[in-house]
């Protein structure tokens, strides 16, 4: 279950002051360094940077590849983002797709693309960041923001990245997901409907299914949402491949996004009005009680009734050994894709609409 933060512990967009982009007069792969971006100091047009962050255990630096479109004329500023977690990759070809077209002659504003922020994850294909410290941990760096100044390598690195680039850079934000390995969602939007405008960004996708979510500490969305600046998470299918369809629609999303602020012309496609999203307030998720080879037999997308049979697990000589059903009526939002399965591993995750007042935005 995802929780609001009740709060975030250090003043997000106020702590750590910067005038201008930074330079620092190195390029890597041809590409200009940065140790702080200030959109509001670029030229109008495209520009690409490598932002320098945390320090590696040998004192090297962690780069993060940014690309700016700054419109002619004023307007929003627009963060699409991927890489948070280093195996959700169709959010990757997303943004470098949204960059790509855009036409900074003909745009009102900014639109920021990050990628892989998770600089750590990102080169092992894992959700976490790794860290040596103490023969060796790891952490969520989805749970860690918006950082510490001083706290280990994932906090440091948040910490540089809402104080250095997001800071001042962004009115909007659009954090592109997956579901993690071994696992697999839809297109799926956690959108914090007590926020109208948030709510107004979740229903501009063509999403499958979209939760009506309080938030989690510590993630970017939250910390976004927090300090009054709208922002969702968009996880869009499933880990360590591109599937076309789900870039396509998550595409769209963005599209839609910078139609609507009028960063660029045109007119909405597919949202989720017209794609009909299934739109809960609660998620139950069904875990293995046991070790074993799963079977699942429900799809992602499928409608389940309580007390329908979801799931099997077997042991190594084939028997039987444990039986999985739903534990309330809705719809499939997620399926374990690995057959093997430790106690405790995702089986069935389903999306559900719960009557309870207290659930109204989320529960």
């Amino acid at each position: 279950m995802r929780l609001l933060a009740c709060t975030i512990g250090l003043t997000l967009m106020g702590s750590v002051a910067h005038a201008a982009t930074q330079y620092n007069g190195d390029k890597v792969q041809g590409v200009p360094v940065i140790t702080a971006l200030d959109v509001s100091d670029l030229a109008a047009g495209k520009h690409r940077f490598m932002f320098e962050g945390v320090e590696t255990g040998t004192g090297q630096r962690w780069y993060v590849p940014i690309m700016v479109a700054r419109g002619a004329s004023a307007g929003k500023k627009v963060l699409l983002q991927a890489g948070v977690h280093g195996d959700e990759l169709n959010g990757v070809r997303i943004v470098q797709k949204a960059l790509d077209q855009l036409d900074p002659a003909t745009m009102r504003g900014t639109v920021i693309g990050v990628i892989g922020p998770n600089r750590s994850g990102l080169e092992r294909v894992s959700r976490t960041w790794a860290m040596a410290t103490d023969g060796g941990d790891s952490v969520d760096y989805n749970r860690v923001h918006p950082g510490k100044e001083h706290g280990n390598a994932p906090e440091r690195q948040a910490w540089l990245m809402w104080n250095k680039v997001y800071r001042n850079n962004v009115d909007v934000a659009i954090d592109y997901h997956t579901q993690s390995t071994g696992t697999a969602y839809p297109l799926f939007i956690y959108a914090d409907y007590r926020q109208p405008e948030v709510q107004t960004l979740a229903e501009l996708f063509p999403a499958d299914q979209i939760k009506k979510d309080p938030g989690e500490a510590g993630s970017v969305e939250t910390t976004f949402v927090s300090q009054g600046i709208p922002a969702i998470t968009a996880e869009v299918g499933e880990p360590r491949v591109y599937q076309q369809d789900m870039i396509d629609r998550g595409l769209q999303g963005a599209l839609n996004v910078l139609i609507h602020y009028k960063v660029i012309d045109g007119q909405l496609g597919a949202t989720a009005q017209s794609h009909a999203s299934w739109i809960g307030n609660e998620i139950s998720s069904i875990r293995a009680t046991t070790g074993g080879f799963a079977e699942i037999l429900v799809r992602v997308g499928d409608t389940v009734k309580q007390g329908q049979r979801v799931a099997l697990q077997r042991n190594a000589f084939g028997d039987v050994v444990a039986h999985y059903t739903a534990d309330r009526s809705g719809k499939v939002l997620a399926v374990g894709t690995d057959v093997v399965r430790e106690p405790r591993a995702l089986l069935v995750r389903i999306l559900a609409k719960n009557p309870a007042d207290r659930c109204r935005n989320g529960c």
